[in-house]
């Protein structure tokens, strides 16, 4: 068993996904690029549960982007390798752009033409500065694009292999539905008067029938790279869609396909803020009637759900545990809203058990609440 063992690698750990910024005049020394390495969190669409590559000793897997224009480049290396090894481009190419090539010299060449020649597709919406180390000089612009923009569907087929590797779950949209709406988030710098652009993220969008007239607007997909992360992208990008979205008139609510609990912290943190710099919690109490939460989810273009969880939040955040009467206003509000979403479950089950199950929910909600507080 050990003797295999060798042979195996964990596919998250070998694969390098490599951001290259590589100026006229650099060459093919590394040394002289600017490059920014980073592993995927999700390798296991291509090589299975377990995530393993059989038939390798010191194996690496190198997919290089040019960080503007993702033109990209497939390589790998290794100490030793058996007849039987795991064919690993064939396993990964249909995950991979269709156009990406295996020649590092010719990668380079037009890594350092798109250096200075890409520029960002669709149409300018915002833009924006952040206070972070190594940001000083650089502006963050968004980008409204769809399927019908010049040269956004082939930039697309590039950038879609992001979601596999950082969204768990993910696969590819059809770029055939004209109805797909995608923000694009790009760094612009300006270097010796040369204005460069790296990509940092993206959010793809869909529009639902909402009756009689208006849409749903579902986010799918949203991604900021890894190197981009924890530094408050994601909220300005949600920001910007909230603010997209809530001057279309046609559009009624904003709505998110099976959140994993980042994209749910940020959301509900960028929720938070915007409804209380609105006044929508002040002198808050409970009980919160439902034709409370129904008119400021109409008024803000939120979900019911999202907005009934704010109320939530709210309430937990200004309530005093000591005052036993206010404790429990907020727990009864909290808990009729688990047994109407969980109602069908619930009816299965005895009395007592139906009591014990909704006081362990409330009590794990509430847990979950203090976390997300604390963000705020």
């Amino acid at each position: 068993m050990n003797a295999l063992k060798q042979w195996v690698t964990n596919s998250s750990e070998a694969i390098n996904i490599r951001l290259v910024k590589a100026a006229p005049g650099t060459g093919d020394d590394e040394d002289e690029q600017d490059i920014i390495e980073f592993n995927p969190v999700f390798t296991y669409p291509m090589f299975g549960e377990q995530e393993q590559i059989f038939g390798y000793k010191d194996l690496a897997v190198n997919l290089e982007f040019a960080s503007g224009s993702l033109a990209s480049c497939f390589s790998m290396g290794y100490k030793e390798k058996k007849p039987t090894a795991d064919k690993i481009y064939t396993t990964m190419k249909d995950f991979l752009p269709k156009d990406i090539i295996d020649n590092h010299d010719v990668f380079t060449q037009i890594a350092q033409r798109d250096y200075t020649e890409f520029k960002p597709m669709g149409t300018k919406v915002a833009e924006y500065r952040i206070n972070h180390e190594g940001a000083e000089n650089s502006v963050f612009e968004s980008y409204q694009a769809n399927f019908n923009t010049p040269r956004f569907l082939e930039y697309h087929r590039r950038l879609q292999c992001f979601a596999i590797f950082f969204i768990e779950g993910a696969s590819f949209i059809e770029d055939t539905d004209e109805k797909w709406e995608v923000r694009l988030l790009f760094e612009r710098l300006n270097e010796d008067g040369q204005e460069t652009y790296n990509f940092v993220g993206y959010c793809n969008m869909y529009p639902y029938f909402y009756y009689p007239d208006q849409i749903r607007m579902r986010i799918s997909q949203f991604l900021i790279l890894p190197p981009y992360q924890q530094q408050g992208h994601g909220s300005r990008l949600y920001q910007s869609l909230y603010a997209d979205f809530g001057s279309r008139k046609e559009v009624r609510e904003m709505t998110v396909e099976d959140p994993n609990e980042d994209f749910s912290d940020l959301r509900d943190k960028n929720d938070m803020k915007h409804l209380t710099a609105k006044g929508v919690f002040k002198n808050l109490q409970a009980p919160i009637k439902s034709d409370r939460i129904e008119e400021v989810a109409r008024t803000y273009k939120l979900t019911k759900r999202q907005v009934a969880r704010c109320f939530e939040l709210a309430l937990l955040g200004s309530l005093d545990k000591r005052n036993k009467a206010q404790y429990k206003a907020f727990r009864l509000q909290v808990k009729g809203r688990l047994y109407k979403h969980n109602a069908e479950a619930l009816a299965t089950l005895d009395k007592e058990e139906r009591i014990e199950k909704l006081h362990e929910t409330f009590l794990s909600v509430e847990e979950d609440y203090h976390r997300i507080l604390a963000l705020l």
